[in-house]
């Protein structure tokens, strides 16, 4: 029998797992973190932001460079959970998650993106990124 809409709204899809950070990482070397995957609402954000944000307007392309940056700690945010994998930070949390070692705030978010099978989309976002600031800087 094939899955219904309500089977499918239903689902608890969302895995999550605990993590033990490297002895390597400062501070934080091993202590225990639990981090979830992204749902496709997060995975689609993460790759706008990554992406940019590009509209035409007038026949030209309006290039929004603002989520050039700062995407790991909005992925923590998103991604860091609770031993039941409920989220513990919100939106208003990024500015502090900011201000935490990079090199935890990077592990983290990058063990978000293995985890939720986006390495991938990671890696295309960054050339795409490249390509696109070499253009402009000789546009």
């Amino acid at each position: 029998m094939a899955l219904t809409r309500d089977d499918i709204l239903a689902m608890v899809d969302i895995n999550h797992k605990e993590l033990t950070v490297p002895d390597t990482i400062p501070t934080w070397g091993g202590q225990k973190i639990f981090i979830r995957q992204l749902s496709r609402g997060d995975q689609d954000t993460y790759l706008k932001r990554k992406f940019f944000d590009s509209k035409m307007i007038n026949g030209n392309y309006e290039t929004n460079m603002t989520g050039l940056y700062g995407n790991d700690s909005w992925i923590c945010s998103r991604g860091i959970c609770d031993s039941t994998g409920t989220i513990m930070f919100t939106p208003s949390d990024i500015e502090e998650l900011d201000k935490k070692s990079g090199e935890f705030i990077g592990w983290v978010a990058n063990e978000i993106l293995k985890f939720s099978n986006m390495l991938g989309d990671a890696k295309a976002a960054k050339k795409l990124g490249k390509a696109i600031k070499e253009e402009l800087k000789n546009s």
